[in-house]
Order: structure tokens, then C-alpha cells, then sequence
């Protein structure tokens, strides 16, 4: 038994130091997972027929696959991967692998201002980004002044209480939002859990954009977010302005959450699964990690929205819920190991 656990020791060292290995089995796990998304649910699409369904609008599939499975499945991608990122910048500006904007008040930030403007101006579809944008800003702004002393870094325990309590005001005003709009209770529900279900293609021109700029800012600035691994004073001397590499990390986190909380809701735990379960892999280099974590969070949010549509046909389950169902165990387990 030793020697076995040894020989899968070795094999973890080795592939550990090749990410183009782990980079080609996840790109290949999102294209498998987008495949089996397409010819899966209510209706089977047999995958001899898939590519002419797509091209030919006179196909009898066409509508159900380019109009409803392909928008939902690029929408499933740009919503993982802006999450899993948004979650390892976080991770990085406060040191700490439990965060997570859907567990520390950011991503409901988000959802009080979607759900502000969903209500009093339901005609401004495209700025639900800007003002999701603002409300995470908002909400992580609040968190870094509240768990920041002048004298040193916050611990874990710290900034995880001060999440909590940001979360709970967050939840606190969307129940009172549903409580004066009952009318709109189903629709609100959905957004509260976080669920894909009726994503169009506009859906995914409104997260296109902030997912693009969040992740092309977040590999230019690969090498001020290694050096924020460092504590402070190191990182000072080699020149880095630490609260300003820490405040652009954290807009650019905000960014990240806000598009995606604009078309999925409140999805919580695709940021502390991925970015920790990428680490384990491959390191904290963020030039490995961001590309890695975004594809893993594809990965994910691909997998847990299609189980989620056909796992109790023709029921569907929001993918908010399963995910809080695989993200609760694991941090929990995070926890328990002492891993954090």
C-alpha cells in the first residue's frame, strides 16, 4: 500500500509541474460536457444530427438547440469561469482560500442592485452589469474596511465574520425587496438560489462583456497578483503600491461577480471549489492558475446545470442549489483538515 501511495505521490509531483497537461484535460472535459449539454434533455438530439441543427434554421432540433441548449451553455461557461476567477482574485487580495463572492456578502451585493433595478426600472436590461458592478464594489469595498486593521493583515476568522455579517444584510434586503414585490416572487426565488434556466443570447452579450475585460485584465496583471501573494513589506520592496495592486485585484473581482450574478443570480461556492481545487493541482503561480480556474469553472457550472435539468425530468433544479450541495461538504472538509 505504501509503495502504491508512493508511486501516486511521484505522479502528482510530475504532473504538477506540467499545467499544459491539466490545461488540455479540462479544455477537453468543457468540450465533452458541452457536447453531452446539447444532445441532452427533454428532447434527445442524436449527435449525428447535432451539426445540422445548428447551421440549418428550416431543422426540426434547430430551435431547441441554437435557441435554448447553446445560448444557456455559453452563458454556463462565461458564469463559471467569471465566478472560479472572481473567487482566486479574491482569495488573493485577502489571503485567505475561503473566499468567495457568493459567501462573504459580494455576490448579494450584487443581487440587491440587480434586483433594485429589475423592479423600479425593468426597461434597463444592459446596465444590470454597471449596477451589479456597483453593488459588489459597494459590498467589497465595506468588507476590506471592516476586516482591514492599519496594524496587520486580517485573520481568516476575521474577515469570514465580517463576510457573514455582509451577507446576512445583503439577504436581509432582498427578503424585504420580496416581500413588497410579491408578485414577482417565482422569478426572485430563481435569483436568490441562482439558476440558468431561460438563458437567451442577450443574456450572454450582457455577461460577455464584463467576463472579457475581467479575465484579459486579470492575465496582464499576472505579475502584480504573484507579488500580492508576499506579505506587505516584501512586496513594497520591490516596488509594487500594495493598496493600489490590492484595490484594482478587487475591482476587478467585483467586475467578475457582478456580470455573472446578472444572469445566473446567486451562485455561491463555484469561486472556493475551483480556485482551491486548482492550487492543489498546480500551485498558486496565477499564471497557471487564472487560465486553469476559469476552464474549471466552465467545467462546472457546464456539469451541475445540465444534472440539473435532467436529473428529476421534467423538474428542473436550480444549479444554485446542487452546487451549495457540493460546496458545503467541501468547505466543511476545508475546515475539518485544517487546509485553511
Amino acid at each position: 500500500m505504501s509503495r502504491l501511495w508512493g508511486q501516486l505521490r511521484t505522479l502528482y509531483l510530475r504532473l504538477r509541474e506540467r499545467p499544459s497537461f491539466w490545461a488540455m484535460l479540462l479544455t477537453a472535459g468543457v468540450g465533452a460536457a458541452a457536447l453531452h449539454a446539447l444532445t441532452t434533455g427533454a428532447v434527445a438530439v442524436p449527435l449525428a444530427e447535432l451539426w445540422p441543427a445548428l447551421i440549418d434554421e428550416e431543422h426540426a432540433f434547430h430551435a431547441v438547440v441554437f435557441d435554448v441548449r447553446l445560448p444557456r451553455i455559453v452563458g454556463a461557461v462565461l458564469v463559471g469561469a467569471s465566478l472560479a476567477c472572481a473567487g482566486a482574485l479574491m482569495q488573493t487580495v485577502v489571503r485567505n482560500p475561503l473566499a468567495d463572492p457568493g459567501l462573504i456578502g459580494v455576490s448579494a451585493g450584487a443581487g440587491v442592485a440587480v434586483l433594485l433595478v429589475i423592479v423600479l426600472a425593468p426597461e434597463a436590461t444592459l446596465a444590470l452589469p454597471f449596477f451589479a458592478f456597483l453593488g459588489a464594489s459597494t459590498a467589497l469595498t465595506v468588507l476590506i474596511a471592516s476586516a482591514w486593521t492599519k496594524a496587520r493583515t486580517p485573520a481568516p476568522l476575521r474577515i469570514i465574520l465580517s463576510g457573514v455579517a455582509l451577507q446576512a444584510l445583503g439577504l436581509g434586503l432582498l427578503a424585504i425587496l420580496q416581500f413588497f414585490y410579491a408578485d414577482r416572487a417565482p422569478a426572485f426565488v430563481a435569483f436568490v438560489i441562482g439558476s440558468l434556466n431561460g438563458l437567451s443570447w442577450t443574456d450572454v452579450g450582457i455577461v460577455l462583456v464584463p467576463t472579457v475585460i475581467g479575465l484579459s485584465l486579470a492575465l496582464i496583471g499576472i505579475r502584480t497578483l504573484n507579488l500580492l501573494l508576499f506579505d506587505d513589506a516584501t512586496a513594497s520592496g520591490v516596488g509594487l503600491r500594495v493598496r493600489a495592486a490590492r484595490l484594482a485585484a478587487s475591482g476587478l473581482s467585483a467586475l467578475l461577480a457582478a456580470g455573472a450574478v446578472s444572469v445566473a443570480g446567486l451562485v455561491a461556492f463555484v469561486g472556493l471549489i475551483v480556485p482551491n481545487g486548482i492550487r492543489l493541482l498546480t500551485g498558486p503561480d496565477h499564471k497557471v492558475l487564472i487560465p486553469l480556474t476559469a476552464l474549471g469553472g466552465a467545467l462546472l457550472m457546464i456539469c451541475a446545470d445540465t444534472l440539473g435539468r435532467t436529473a428529476v425530468a421534467p423538474l428542473e433544479l436550480p444549479v444554485g442549489a446542487l452546487l451549495a450541495l457540493i460546496g458545503g461538504p467541501y468547505f466543511l472538509v476545508l475546515l475539518r483538515w485544517k487546509l485553511v
